[in-house]
């Protein structure tokens, strides 16, 4: 009876977490997304992009660099210098600047505000991204991890039961097939727990790699996800993924700067300027100074309306790139809100029913079987069913957690 007491007091405590669980550190969600977000070269990388093209936007609406130059003017042949000597002969300094038509800079900044404007949004777009594949790798690390350990515990419980059979079979009551099965069921366990020890390691090289540490050192154990309702309606989130979605944010800052291409190629039409000053000398003769002003003519203006055209189509195609951007994303918020409600609905269910009575069914199960009321597979399956559920209810709630950071990337909130 001492096997079947043990039994007994498992299924009591709802097969309560292993030695292991109690002994491992704990690693927590928010700590890693501290490390990724400080050590991640991808989000870095993103970062440093912005960084550049905000830098490029006063590059872009500055003037173009004068051009300073020595000028010699001569009279004679070469090799000899009639500077003061001849009224026609001078040296002195030239001064160049071009001057851009007005407005013409001002679009050139706007339009490099605009690409500065993606690269925020890619470098938010590549840090909620690099967070979101944490936090999956994550959950699957913990379901891999609490897999493990259920799968542990039920293997002490199902070495109960073969004691039990072997009790049963060596007092006359049981079979010998009993005992073998049950052995098959201890050895089949521990065929997949050493399966699910091999998708921690996975896992967790995975998350090592995302948060910048070595992935030889031991990562500890992963703590219980949170179960967070949803909170706001599906209308109320399409509102918000439209403002604050990085990617489609930065498809709008696309559009802008295509349409201030637009515009920049219009007025290439408008004549730049080109003013030159110079001071010369001439010995003994007065000095000498000039000025002019000059207009670039757009003389060949039919190469200024292929750029036009090109620079409207290119207008177009960011709208239409916007636009598709929009519905694909609404239409994954949608299917990410659907998954969510149904994966809570789930482990309701999981929670306030099917597990409670699937243990309550093993329970009977295991104290018919040891009165001979019941035979051994039908101990076994509802052994099995209590160990699927719980394992399913794990997986729910890992899909829960999965599908509710996606959609954080999706609206736009860096933290969950």
């Amino acid at each position: 009876m001492r096997t079947f007491l043990g039994f007994l007091l498992i299924i009591s405590m709802g097969l309560t977490p292993g030695l292991s669980r109690a002994q491992d550190a704990v690693i927590s969600l928010p700590e890693l997304e501290q490390e990724a977000l400080t050590n991640n070269p991808e989000i870095n990388m993103a970062a440093k992009k912005f960084e550049a093209a905000a830098e490029r936007k006063s590059l872009a609406s500055a003037m173009p660099d004068p051009m300073i130059g020595i000028m010699l003017q001569n009279v004679g042949a070469l090799g000899t210098s009639t500077v003061g000597k001849e009224e026609m002969s001078m040296q002195g300094v030239v001064f160049t600047q071009e001057i851009p038509f007005p407005g013409k800079l001002s679009i050139k900044g706007r339009a490099a505000a605009k690409m500065a404007g993606r690269e925020q949004e890619n470098s938010r777009e590549t840090k909620l991204r690099v967070l979101s594949s944490l936090r999956t790798a994550y959950y699957e690390y913990y379901l891999a991890y609490r897999s493990a350990e259920i799968l542990h515990e039920t293997k002490e419980l199902m070495k109960n039961v073969q004691g039990i059979a072997e009790t049963r079979y060596a007092t006359g009551q049981g079979m010998q097939q009993d005992v073998i099965r049950a052995q098959l069921e201890v050895s089949m366990l521990l065929d997949r727990i050493a399966e699910e020890d091999g998708k921690k390691e996975t896992q967790a090289a995975l998350i090592s790699s995302l948060v910048g540490r070595n992935p030889m050192l031991s990562l500890g154990r992963p703590a219980e996800p949170a179960r967070k309702a949803m909170g706001k309606s599906m209308d109320e989130m399409a509102v918000k993924a439209q403002a604050h979605s990085p990617m489609l944010k930065g498809k709008q800052q696309m559009v802008e700067q295509s349409e201030a291409e637009l515009s920049m190629s219009r007025w290439e039409y408008m004549p730049d300027m080109v003013l030159s000053a110079g001071m010369f000398t001439r010995g003994d003769f007065k000095d000498v100074w000039q000025a002019s002003l000059m207009f670039k003519v757009p003389l060949y203006f039919w190469n200024k309306s292929t750029g036009v055209k090109a620079a409207n189509a290119d207008h177009h195609a960011a709208q239409y790139e916007y636009e598709a951007e929009k519905l694909a994303l609404l239409a994954r918020m949608r299917d990410l809100y659907a998954m969510v409600k149904t994966s809570e609905h789930h482990l309701h269910l999981y929670q306030t029913g099917i597990i409670p009575q699937a243990r309550m069914a093993l329970q009977s199960a295991s104290s018919n079987y040891q009165v001979g009321k019941t035979d051994f597979m039908s101990l076994l399956e509802a052994e099995n069913t209590l160990l699927k559920y719980q394992l399913m209810e794990q997986e729910e709630l890992v899909n829960l957690s999965k599908n509710q950071s996606m959609l954080g990337e999706i609206t736009g909130e860096e933290h969950e």
